[in-house]
């Protein structure tokens, strides 16, 4: 039992290894927008689900409660989509794609079934990342080190950024940009997409920052002498120093210029405090650090100057005017799409084909995103496909409140709370975005999802008087 628990334990902490090297390579790889690159996280990912099955390591998903009928039928719908129909269906889907194979005539639900086969290898990426989460989470210590990969990554990409906007030097790594000269995009081409990223890490920078400052306060007292030893208190230094990710993410986001993206960030930071209020923090902590927030933000774009991000929010009336060249046309033209095959859809990953027969706008240039994910997600899997999609993330981030609600544990409190920060963040952003079609940060999100839905417990895996409970709790 004790040699058997070891390899489950050594495979744990390769998949914990393996998730962390993916997601940073998904991310400096221009967000995973190039195929080659994002292979790379593909095969890492894929490669460990295959080897925790064969080693017949299984999801502790009675501990969580997830229901597994939603990711399985989801990949269920996309398989259908591809699936030759037989020839005599064809008058009842008129709207059906016609491909010709050895001679016969095959029909599909997909508009481009290759492109639906693409997307689907990349759904059933981010389902397994979405389990491998699960299974290594469990361990209290490994979701530690997930969280604070993740929050290492938004540093890394804030401070790149950052470097970016300050300097001039507009390049990602050896690569120089084209697009975005003028704006922190850290390692992405979009400023929008690197503006997502940010939006997602920068939540638990916050809570983890609440958290320490929870503890610090726990010490603070009346008093000089009180005060001498708050200075002096060993959890000062976290704080400040969470702090600082925060102002620096925050900054970064802004510097990006992206509208809904620092929208987004304010309105996820706006809830994180508001739900902070139902925990032990008092009201009078989470001010102080609330204040501390915006003077350290404040302080940093006033330095630096805010008349370019100002200028974009300015421009705003201008771009939505009825010349018909703006986000509203492309709307619209996918709603005429949308109800034109509002229960199969065109296809996972066929919008840029399927858009083609509805455009009415930017008749010069291949439209290939909605630019919002809620109306390309329906528009390619149909109106069933698009509740179970978005229905399956609004449970989970109702299932997260509660959780933050009822949790005495402080680190999965804060957990929790950096979750609903980061979910809440995304599905704000999607509504005038395409991020969840960026593979690096749909892979960050899954990730997210996935923290929500396990409970770290504390296990130590190389202890024989723990391997007995913990083996029956993760893998019976």
């Amino acid at each position: 039992m004790s040699g058997g628990f070891s390899v489950r334990s050594l495979l744990l902490r390769i998949s914990e290894a393996g998730l962390i090297v993916a997601i940073w390579a998904a991310a400096l790889a221009f967000g995973g927008t190039s195929p080659p690159f994002f292979l790379v996280t593909q095969v890492i990912i894929l490669g460990l689900g295959i080897l925790l099955v064969s080693a017949s390591l299984r999801t502790p998903l009675t501990t969580v409660g997830f229901p597994v009928a939603a990711p399985t039928a989801l990949i269920a719908w996309a398989v259908v989509q591809i699936l030759p129909l037989p020839t005599f269906l064809a008058p009842s889907y008129a709207s059906l794609h016609s491909a010709s194979s050895a001679g016969v005539t095959r029909h599909t639900l997909s508009f481009a079934p290759y492109q639906t086969v693409s997307h689907l290898i990349l759904l059933v990426t981010y389902l397994t990342a979405f389990y491998l989460v699960l299974l290594v989470g469990a361990d209290r210590n490994a979701k530690k080190r997930l969280v604070y990969a993740l929050v290492a990554l938004g540093a890394f990409e804030a401070f790149y950024g950052l470097v970016q906007y300050l300097t001039g030097w507009q390049q990602i790594f050896a690569y120089v940009k084209k697009f975005y000269l003028e704006d922190a995009t850290g390692t992405y081409i979009n400023r929008n997409h690197f503006a997502g990223l940010l939006e997602m890490t920068f939540p638990f920078t916050i809570a983890l920052a609440l958290l320490w400052v929870g503890k610090l306060s726990r010490v603070a007292k009346r008093g000089e002498v009180n005060a001498r030893l708050v200075l002096s208190a060993k959890e000062l230094f976290p704080f400040v120093f969470l702090l600082f990710l925060a102002v620096a993410t925050f900054a970064a986001l802004v510097f990006s210029r992206s509208r809904m993206g620092i929208i987004s960030a304010l309105a996820s930071l706006m809830a994180m405090f508001a739900l902070a209020g139902t925990s032990a923090l008092s009201k009078r902590t989470r001010a102080a650090v609330a204040v501390l927030f915006i003077l350290g933000v404040g302080g940093m774009v006033l330095w630096v100057g805010s008349d370019p991000a100002v200028s974009r929010f300015e421009t705003l009336g201008k771009e939505y005017t009825d010349n018909g060249q703006n986000r509203i046309s492309i709307w619209r033209d996918t709603l005429t799409l949308i109800h034109q095959h509002p229960l199969f859809g065109t296809g996972l990953g066929t919008f840029s084909v399927a858009y083609t027969s509805v455009q009415t706008t930017f008749l010069t240039l291949l439209v290939d995103h909605a630019h919002c994910d809620y109306l390309e997600v329906v528009s390619e899997l149909g109106l069933p496909g698009g509740i179970l999609v978005f229905g399956s993330i609004f449970w989970i981030l109702a299932r997260a409140v509660h959780r933050y609600r009822k949790t005495e544990d402080r680190f999965e409190g804060a957990v929790c709370l950096g979750c609903i920060g980061s979910i809440s963040a995304m599905l704000m952003h999607g509504l005038a975005d395409f991020n969840l079609y960026i593979p690096a940060n749909a892979l960050v999100f899954t990730v997210v999802l996935a923290l929500t839905c396990v409970k770290g417990e504390n296990t130590d895996f190389t202890t024989r008087d723990v391997a007995v409970s913990a083996g029956d709790r993760l893998f019976s």
